[in-house]
């Protein structure tokens, strides 16, 4: 089974993006770590915990099939121009984001020419971030493009976790 990476914030990182996705993936036997910015717990923005398992300067994304990014908007501000978070990114092997990780993401340059989604304020503010970072916009729940699997937010999740699973099965 494969080995994957959740990289959420310390602070208001979105529980249901979280917990569908981790659930399914452990459900289907996937080996799941937790990484976040600094040691121990993560606060959910239903004030519900996690404890992750590393620090983000510990993670070597070579060591995961793939990395999976959980956001929301209220935690961007912990990972917006983070260069670890960003070369994190590049050197994984595959990528999956949720919600308004792929806005963060964009800046690292692996959606450029790639058809992605992700959350929009609904007035263009991310998507105009994403495009000017040569990401292609999709207007839909759950994309994927080669090795990268994005959705656009909460009500998604479970098409993202089983997008997620099919992909691990190839």
């Amino acid at each position: 089974m494969a080995k994957v990476l959740f990289i959420v914030a310390n602070n208001w990182f979105q529980d249901t993006e979280f917990w569908v996705t981790y659930k399914t993936l452990t459900a289907q036997g996937h080996e799941c770590k937790i990484a976040s910015w600094k040691w121990w717990y993560c606060m959910g923005v239903f004030w519900k915990e996690i404890e992750e398992s590393l620090k983000l300067d510990e993670v070597s994304a070579s060591d995961y099939d793939l990395l999976v990014f959980v956001w929301w908007g209220w935690a961007e501000n912990q990972y917006f121009n983070n260069e670890t978070y960003l070369w994190l990114a590049t050197e994984a092997k595959a990528v999956a984001a949720i919600c308004i990780a792929p806005t963060i993401l964009s800046y690292s340059w692996i959606f450029q020419w790639k058809e992605v989604t992700w959350w929009d304020d609904w007035q263009k503010t991310q998507i105009s971030q994403i495009e000017k970072n040569w990401g292609i916009f999709k207007y839909e729940e759950c994309v994927q493009d080669w090795k990268i699997i994005t959705a656009n937010w909460p009500e998604a999740a479970t098409k993202f976790a089983w997008r997620i699973v099919d992909f691990l099965k190839n």
